[in-house]
């Protein structure tokens, strides 16, 4: 799909603002209609987050969309390989007790697929197929990185976003129950 009204880039560390909020939002601590972050201490964590390079919340694993120069979602994705060892330290530094908590929980990815972590479009940009051309350009880096599957989680209570990424050409492959949250892993491949 192209859209030609719409720009899609790499992040960079002064989009870490945005970044932070969209994190926030699939976290559900942040609501874009009301623009008020229910946990500003984590906002700020994961502000310093995005800005770095070697946390897995980082604006080197982002792309970002634009619309008329305006930011309007992103795509936090990474090879599988590094999900653990960024996920680690990037929990036992923002949130230790978490990372505790959840340290024996399903990982979301590993070694072999390409993963596309948390997608977010403000609210008066969704259903104009920018999720999805953030989608298929996540699909793209990842088979152009040599990756043969292309993985995501849903969560199971929003069977709206599994519909969407299942009409991308992704498929159910079972269950990843997480941070308490059971979600529907599904896989996109690009070989039978």
């Amino acid at each position: 799909m192209t859209l030609e009204w719409l720009t899609i880039r790499d992040a960079a560390p002064s989009d870490a603002e945005f970044l932070a909020k969209c994190i926030m939002a699939g976290m559900h601590f942040y609501d874009f209609e009301t623009e008020i972050p229910l946990q500003e201490d984590i906002y700020k964590s994961l502000i310093e987050s995005e800005r770095s390079t070697d946390m897995l919340y980082s604006y080197r694993h982002t792309r970002i969309a634009e619309v008329d120069g305006s930011t309007v979602a992103s795509l936090l994705s990474y090879p599988g390989e590094i999900y653990r060892e960024m996920r680690d330290r990037t929990f036992k530094i923002l949130w230790p007790e978490f990372f505790v908590e959840h340290a024996g929980d399903d990982l979301e990815t590993g070694p072999g697929e390409y993963y596309l972590d948390s997608l977010a479009v403000l609210p008066p940009y969704r259903n104009r197929g920018i999720g999805r051309a953030l989608m298929e350009d996540g699909i793209r880096k990842g088979i152009d990185l040599g990756y043969s599957q292309i993985a995501l989680v849903a969560d199971s209570d929003m069977p709206h976003l599994i519909r969407l990424y299942e009409s991308v050409g992704f498929v159910p492959a079972g269950r990843c129950h997480a941070y308490g949250v059971d979600f529907q892993r599904l896989v996109f491949r690009t070989h039978p």
